[in-house]
């Protein structure tokens, strides 16, 4: 069994593993590269031709992880892609959305003739989603469905549950090369424990020989859950008590309907006043809805915590907003009230309108709640810039900036070390999805903990043996 290591290794964005054996040649996602310019501009090409691909697993929905696969397809892939029921509904609206942005921008570009020829051309349409879909093959999580799933002869498949967003899965792959059965796992992005909605991430019971698991928080503490949630309630209240805004840019799969949960959670408690709550993103509100068909992927702690109808995504002072007019009156309304918009880095879409008309005053607040890229906004924000530029011109940063990782959808390195450890039969592990310097100090701690295992935190383009 070789493995590729084609994106998400070396740094956070664009996964793409490849894993050949039998003649055969699966990838593990197909996301697409975030931040800088010129790393998006890498989306524009595919490092393997799409036609040698014989299937595809798609861990879970988020773009870094499946925006690319419209270009799979168009150019050249006809095989499967494995993924469970709500990862597919979920990447039906990410990948409609990234095809929107995408067609926006070029033309955007081709009007004011910026950049290169290619850089007016869409790297794929809303048209381009749909082929996708058709290759789209379901597969339940284990705890429904403990069968394995033939790929093809001498290839297995089983899902459990990682507990990062809806519908996101630990792909357990079993490959038997005629002289004795090899299983690989990748974790694709892992949750952390007691997150509200979600399952804690599940452990595989099979043994297992090879870890491809993400290192996003290596190296990285994070304060319980509980303690972020008190200190949210505190600065709500504070800013409430100040008539000021609260805006929270948040990603809209995962981040968004995680935060609604907790704000709802909080007004019912009256750990905070019932103030007017806005999800100002139209893709937010397609993936909330997907979230409502999906009841049965929430965790018994959401059964308990809405017991009286389980609606934990709707009550009455929130709203949520898909009209472009009425995301526009609200940069006009005067505060008290909290808006949750996208982006999550602070890098387009709606969010960077209210930033505009909030950083600058003293009475509002911006709270970060999840990963912030190198050259995003959110991370310029992160680390104290005076000024920042928002569409063209510079606004002084006078409003309070609070950081909450600990509403990451990642797990920090020691329940991420925690986890592994209750894995099985381990030789070997890959650390993708991280910056280099927490995962090399993950790395560090994974070796001194675990002595016996091999970890090595591999390069883009690198391929190992396993």
């Amino acid at each position: 069994m070789i493995i590729t290591f084609y994106g998400g290794a070396g740094g956070v964005t664009g996964s793409k593993h490849l894993v050949e054996a039998q003649g055969k040649r699966l990838l593990l996602d197909c996301g697409l590269f975030q931040g800088l310019q010129d790393v998006r501009e890498r989306n524009r090409a595919l490092p393997f031709e799409p036609d040698s691909i014989d299937g595809v697993v798609l861990s879970h929905a988020h773009v870094d992880h499946c925006g690319m696969l419209p270009i799979l397809v168009k150019r050249g892939f006809a095989g499967k892609i494995y993924a469970t029921p709500a990862t597919r509904d979920v990447a039906y609206h990410m990948m409609k959305d990234v095809a929107g942005i995408e067609v926006q921008d070029a033309i955007y570009r081709a009007k004011h003739k910026i950049g290169a020829p290619d850089d007016r051309v869409p790297l794929y349409t809303p048209a381009d989603v749909e082929p996708v879909m058709e290759r789209f093959e379901e597969i339940p999580y284990a705890r429904h469905d403990a069968s394995w799933h033939e790929l093809w002869p001498g290839w297995r498949l089983k899902f459990y549950d990682a507990g990062h967003i809806l519908g996101s899965a630990i792909t357990m792959l079993e490959v038997d090369n005629g002289g004795g059965k090899k299983r690989l796992v990748y974790t694709g992005d892992v949750g952390a424990k007691n997150v509200p909605l979600l399952y804690d991430p599940e452990v595989p019971e099979e043994e297992v020989e090879t870890v491809l698991t993400e290192s996003t928080y290596g190296g990285r503490d994070h304060e319980p859950l509980e303690q972020a949630i008190e200190r949210m309630a505190q600065v709500i209240n504070k800013v409430v008590d100040r008539g000021g805004k609260i805006i929270v840019p948040a990603f809209s799969l995962g981040r968004t309907q995680m935060i609604v949960y907790i704000l709802h959670k909080l007004t019912d408690e009256k750990k905070i006043p019932r103030v007017p709550i806005f999800v100002d993103s139209p893709l937010a509100v397609e993936v909330t809805d997907v979230f409502k068909e999906h009841k049965d992927d929430y965790d018994k702690e959401t059964v308990v915590d809405f017991s009286h109808a389980v609606r934990p995504l709707t009550f009455r002072n929130l709203t949520y907003v898909r009209d472009i007019e009425e995301s526009k009156s609200l940069n006009v309304k005067p505060g008290p009230y909290v808006v949750i918009s996208a982006s999550g880095m602070m890098s387009s879409g709606r969010v960077v309108h209210h930033l505009r008309h909030s950083i600058s005053d003293p009475r509002n607040a911006v709270l970060i709640t999840g990963y912030q890229a190198q050259g995003t906004m959110g991370r310029q924000l992160l680390e104290g810039v005076k000024k920042v530029e928002l569409l063209g011109d510079l606004f002084p940063v006078k409003a309070e900036v609070e950081v909450f990782n600990e509403f990451s959808a990642h797990p920090d390195h020691q329940e991420l070390k925690e986890y592994l450890g209750r894995f099985k039969g381990v030789k070997r592990v890959f650390l993708v999805h991280g910056e280099a310097e927490q995962a090399e100090e993950f790395k560090r701690e994974l070796e001194r903990k675990h002595p016996e295992w091999q970890v090595r935190y591999p390069m883009e383009g690198e391929s190992w043996e396993a």
